[in-house]
């Protein structure tokens, strides 16, 4: 009979996919459930900003620090370590009241998430042997969105049935089950321990003063954005970017080996990470609130049709690994999944009505599946080629830095234009609806109400329909960037 341990090589993939799952599952189902966290706590969009930071801030932190830390600790032991963090942060979270401890318990959340899915990918890069990581990567990113999937939908059920507390329960039963397939799984490997070295204080200090001076400006965004004041904080976060890059690049034995990294590639790749994870940020912010304010959902229709999305996206990743041999040029793969989602988002635009049917909404969100695997699962297939072993991991972290920073800020700013273009439409409606404020005075606080109900809808649609103009506009612009340059192909 085949041992335990000969048969579990073979699930490694999809047991750290569903290990790293937590990580997105966390992101998709806090920024679906946003309305009911902040009515739940009583807070504006620009300080729940602060709870989709913290979690983006200690993640980044983390990960700078994960190069050291596979200097004492193995990878496996890191990767059950961070998911009893975060499991830790869910089991906080579900406890909070205020939006002090909320923070807190997402800072601890994302001291185990944010640098899940580093240490899972390097985890597969140094234990499983070439001739069979393709299979075992196979099952990985099937696991990653297999995970995160069912999660709208499954929140959409628990805080229908309490409150926003059951999310993040939901969180903390996901992290359990992937801790006990973790151990059970993960490969145990002999790890020679070397020391420590020097940390650069300076360096850690400069890169979080820089993250959160970065995101205190974007609380204050508006329309007047490109005031004296922003721009000041801005250049300033900026330099303190730059000096923690000059640090890193002057350091003997440094966290992250920047000057490793300067390949064409590499920075091509990057790039267009940033860019997908920008409008990703956004867009899984925006469908929601959309569904759900401008269309006049309940939560779990929203929620089933986004886990349709999350559930075309495992189907046609499933399909693509079959076709992938026979793919043609990938630039023109990845510009084609840019281009459909811009042809999703100006089709919502168009059918907000706030009567739009299920059914038409359906295939959209399918649709909408496809986004990750015409475009972010070709940039990792291309970008990471020409490193060897020792630098993957230098070039995954500052890679999974990015994803989450870029992510965060492109929710926060889809957030902000969101609210602010529904305020100003508001305040549009309202003053055309004083006319008729007497009349419907006459007819009782029930009549009132309604028409509120009816502004505030409007409104909403109407920064949907802004929103989603604006993604679509750059989603297209990111096509015709990738169309544009010959490096990833």
């Amino acid at each position: 009979m085949v041992s335990f341990a000969r048969r579990r090589r073979h699930f490694i993939g999809i047991a750290t996919g569903l290990i790293t799952g937590l990580d997105f599952l966390a992101n998709a189902t806090v920024n679906f459930a946003e309305s009911s966290i902040r009515g739940g706590i009583g807070v504006s969009p620009a300080d729940f900003l602060w709870v989709l930071s913290a979690y983006a801030v200690a993640g980044a932190g983390m990960i700078l620090l994960l190069e050291r830390l596979g200097r004492v600790m193995s990878y496996r032991t890191l990767l059950l370590s961070g998911t009893v963090l975060f499991t830790l942060g869910s089991i906080g979270a579900m406890y909070s009241q205020s939006l002090p401890a909320l923070i807190a318990a997402r800072l601890l959340q994302g001291l185990g998430g944010g640098p899940l899915l580093t240490c899972a990918r390097i985890l597969l890069q140094i234990s499983v042997p070439a001739e069979r990581r393709r299979q075992q990567l196979q099952g990985f990113m099937l696991g990653l969105f297999l995970c995160a999937a069912p999660g709208p939908w499954l929140a959409a059920r628990l805080i229908e049935s309490g409150d926003w507390h059951a999310l993040f329960a939901l969180h903390a039963a996901a992290g359990v089950l992937a801790l006990i397939i973790g151990w059970a799984i993960l490969p145990k490997r002999a790890h020679t321990t070397r020391a420590i070295g020097h940390i650069d204080g300076w360096a850690a200090l400069a890169f979080c003063l820089g993250v959160l001076l970065w995101m205190d400006t974007l609380q204050g965004i508006r329309y007047d954005w490109l005031n004296a004041s922003t721009i000041n904080r801005l250049l300033l976060a900026l330099g303190l970017f730059a000096g923690f890059g000059w640090r890193l690049h002057r350091h003997s034995d440094p966290w992250l080996k920047l000057g490793t990294l300067a390949s064409r590639r590499y920075l091509t790749g990057l790039g267009f990470y940033t860019l997908y994870y920008l409008i990703n940020g956004a867009v899984t912010l925006a469908v929601p609130m959309y569904l759900l304010a401008g269309e006049g959902m309940d939560l779990a229709s929203a929620g089933a049709l986004l886990t349709v999305g999350g559930l075309c996206t495992v189907l046609m990743l499933a399909l693509y690994f079959r076709l992938a041999a026979h793919l043609p040029d990938r630039r023109y793969v990845i510009a084609a999944g840019f281009i459909l989602l811009s042809a999703l988002l100006l089709r919502l635009a168009a059918d907000a009505t706030g009567a739009t049917p299920f059914a038409t909404l359906l295939p959209i969100m399918a649709f909408k599946g496809l986004f990750p695997v015409l475009v972010v699962i070709q940039v990792a297939g291309l970008a990471f080629r020409e490193f060897k072993q020792q630098d993957f991991m230098h070039a995954y972290a500052i890679k999974n830095v990015l994803r989450l920073l870029a992510n965060t800020l492109g929710t926060g700013i889809a957030n902000l234009y969101w609210q602010d273009v529904a305020a100003g439409a508001r305040n549009t409606l309202i003053e055309r609806f004083d006319p008729w404020y007497a009349t419907f005075s006459m007819q009782g606080e029930a009549s009132l109400a309604h028409w509120s109900q009816i502004v505030d809808q409007q409104a909403a649609l109407i920064g949907a329909m802004h929103t989603f103009t604006v993604l679509a506009a750059l989603s297209f612009a990111g096509a015709l960037l990738v169309l544009g340059q010959k490096t990833l192909r």
